[in-house]
């Protein structure tokens, strides 16, 4: 049972951290409806076409009787995770499953690859160990058979999982049978002849099927080449897209009066969109609406048909076209919005374009600014102008939300479509050209986090900690961020709006003892490695924690005494910064980030800190052991043995981190835990993460080291 609760953790984890835009993600064509209109018709009418147009594509699939893969085709936007799951949870899947498994028992499972997620959401050991979770889950009696030689505290292995699979499948005695859906196979993170090694593993036995969905053009389509297996999704929606156009249009008093005498030319419009489509329904919805418009506007039936003609075949081309008409004087503006939604890491609170509108007259306005909150209702009233604005700037590329249930907070702005964002990243360059003056939008995101923080009114002291730390962790990704993208040599723009951070958040938690960086929860512990505070934290330990070297270096060399703190040294900060963060980062592989930053490292080492300092918060280990004991737990916890990309380059930088602490001045010393309880000592631990010839490199370089620093013996002195 140890195996199964390890494999249920680590999918807990990816529900943490990608659940939310999953759904997203899933309900792409749900959420083309509610954000594109305000009508509760219109909903109606879209969702209506759209779910027909589901069951239609579900009649489809159960036509297919046939072993192993099916392959359902889809193009972006078109919305194949929505499908799938639509699939897999519909019951009438679940009856033709029965049916095929006959007297057999039925077990399904289903993954979502995601390719802005995690390790875990994007590649194949994540596909596997999800798959075998739920396996596991509802086939218990398979845990011993299938994982004997798994040990509970070991990482999964990508040969290991694979042989897994075929062991269940091999249980012969157990008359099961297996479904799997797999949605997203484009967004799969490796080669795509992997790919194909997947989809043979998991459809080893006559047992087996697989419901998977991509988009066209991929080379493992070459195994799902079988017509009577292959389900391309566009040939199925034209009559569903015909019913939603002419039943919209005809909303539309002008359009009727229009068809009246020219009803053939009507109907040749409605057909040429459905035709067209390719099954995107974004495609549809926005020609259908740019004809309604016009038809609204008293256009004639010729010009209705000019529309459809000039429409881009491509969404990228259509959203182009609407830029282009963005009226001259609205364009830097457009820009500035466009470029600060793209970086947001969530869709951002309309309040937060009067921050950015207020920057255009003073770029010092959020250090400036008292910190006086401010009330709903005082909101409230600018943002039907805030709204117009945007519109008037963005046309109908960003949509506001009314549906959030704060007023400040609650109302966002977000794309159409994810795929706006997609093609506005690609269109950077281009809006840039507007700009008049130097503008950075993670600076400006900076800014408006700390102007949420002067004015947000906190009703309940309870909520304060957790708003703070998620505003503030926000802010501080945004100043990570603009460290990493500016030149070596200068110096971080952000510093100012930094301290002044620190000096807000201490305001509002002035009636706390401790200093407010305590409001964060501890990081869990694992095995020997733990964490503890005892109110000795402060804000440049937690700028070390963020890798915000050029602030923490700008901070040593205005005062360099502050190099020295109570509690946890900053160097500690540094080689362990795992914080539990409330909001998903994208640079975070887990909701508790385990990566360090090796010129931070350097950056502490060159003031002469020193890495066999003993920590009494820890029993007297030093930094250097805790470094040690942190490392091999997270070998053991996220990556060892996995070969991800993300767990390797870890890897890479626990190895450059070593080097350094080892051939610095003071020279990290490899008996630290020989007194350990446990059983690793430091050169255990170094061969058992890095291997034997790296490890051997290091040891021989400590050596090397401890020479240098012993004293002379027998020496005498020359008088």
């Amino acid at each position: 049972m140890n195996t199964l609760g390890q494999i249920k953790e680590s999918h807990k984890r990816i529900e943490i951290q990608g659940g939310s835009k999953l759904d997203d993600i899933r309900n792409d064509i749900m959420r083309l409806a509610q954000t594109k209109q305000t009508s509760v018709e219109r909903q109606a009418e879209v969702q209506a076409a759209e779910l027909m147009s589901l069951k239609t594509k579900l009649a489809a699939l159960q036509k297919e009787q046939i072993t192993a893969s099916t392959q359902v085709n889809l193009l972006e936007s078109f919305g194949k995770s929505t499908l799938m799951k639509f699939i897999y949870e519909d019951k009438r899947t679940t009856e033709s499953l029965k049916r095929w498994a006959g007297q057999k028992n039925l077990h399904t499972a289903s993954y979502y690859f995601w390719n802005q997620g995690t390790d875990m959401q994007k590649t194949g050991v994540g596909l596997f160990q999800s798959l075998l979770y739920q396996i596991l889950r509802s086939s218990p009696d398979l845990i011993i058979p299938a994982c004997t030689a798994h040990l509970h505290h070991e990482l999964w292995e990508m040969m290991e999982l694979k042989e897994i699979f075929h062991r269940i499948a091999q249980q012969t005695e157990l008359d099961t049978k297996y479904c799997f859906f797999v949605t997203g196979l484009d967004e799969y993170d490796g080669e795509e002849k992997d790919v194909i090694d997947l989809l043979e593993t998991l459809s080893v036995s006559k047992d087996v099927k697989i419901c998977a969905s991509s988009r066209p053009g991929r080379l493992y389509e070459a195994i799902l080449r079988s017509r009577d297996r292959k389900l391309d999704v566009a040939h199925f929606t034209k009559e569903d897209m015909q019913r939603y156009v002419k039943t919209h249009l005809q909303k539309s008093e002008n359009w009727k009066k229009l068809i009246v005498g020219n009803q053939g030319q009507g109907q040749n419009i409605i057909n040429d969109i459905s035709a067209r489509a390719s099954g995107v329904w974004l495609w549809v919805s926005l020609i259908t609406d740019d004809i309604v418009k016009e038809a609204d506007k008293n256009e004639d039936i010729s010009t209705l048909r000019r529309i459809v003609d000039d429409f881009p075949d491509e969404l990228h081309g259509y959203f182009e076209r609407i830029i282009r008409k963005v009226p001259k004087r609205h364009r830097e503006d457009m820009a500035r919005i466009f470029l600060i939604a793209v970086e947001a890491l969530h869709p951002l609170p309309l309040y937060a374009f009067a921050l950015l509108a207020t920057e255009r007259k003073n770029v010092n306005y959020a250090i400036e600014a008292s910190i006086s909150a401010i009330q709903e209702k005082d909101i409230e009233k600018d943002y039907p102008t805030l709204k117009s604005r945007i519109r008037n700037r963005c046309s109908d590329l960003l949509v506001v939300d009314d549906t959030g249930s704060q007023v400040f907070l609650g109302l966002e702005v977000d794309f159409l479509h994810r795929t706006v964002r997609d093609f506005l990243r690609d269109y950077d360059q281009q809006l840039r050209i507007h700009l008049t003056n130097d503008f950075n939008p993670l600076v400006s995101l900076c800014r408006i986090c700390l102007g949420f923080l002067k004015v947000y009114h906190f009703r309940e002291r309870s909520s304060l900690g957790k708003i703070i730390i998620e505003i503030t962790d926000q802010l501080l990704y945004y100043a990570h961020a603009v460290e990493k993208r500016s030149k070596p040599e200068e110096e971080s723009p952000v510093v100012s709006i930094l301290d002044e951070l620190d000096r807000v958040n201490s305001y509002h938690a002035r009636d706390i003892s401790n200093h407010w960086t305590h409001a964060r929860d501890p990081p869990s512990s694992w095995g020997y490695d733990h964490y503890h505070e005892w109110g000795q934290c402060n804000f440049l330990a937690l700028t070390v924690q963020a890798r915000l070297v050029k602030y923490v270096r700008a901070k040593l060399q205005a005062n360099p005494c502050t190099i020295n703190k109570r509690g946890r040294p900053l160097l500690d900060y540094a080689l362990r910064p795992r914080r539990v963060t409330p909001t998903a980062m994208p640079y975070h592989s887990t909701r508790e980030d385990p990566s360090l930053d090796i010129d931070m490292v350097n950056l502490l080492l060159n003031h002469k800190v020193y890495p066999n300092q003993p920590v009494r918060l820890y029993g007297g280990r030093s930094v250097w052991a805790l470094f040690l004991l942190s490392i091999e737990e997270i070998h053991n916890h996220v990556g060892g043995g996995t070969g991800s990309t993300t767990y390797q380059k870890l890897n890479q930088t626990w190895y450059q981190t070593c080097m350094a602490l080892i051939t610095c001045k003071s020279g990290a010393r490899l008996d630290c835990l020989d007194n350990n309880q446990g059983n690793s000592n430091a050169p255990s631990i170094l061969h058992r993460v890095f291997g034997h010839g790296r490890a051997s490199v290091l040891e021989q370089e400590a050596e090397k080291k401890r020479n240098e620093t012993r004293p002379l013996s027998g020496s005498c002195i020359a008088m």
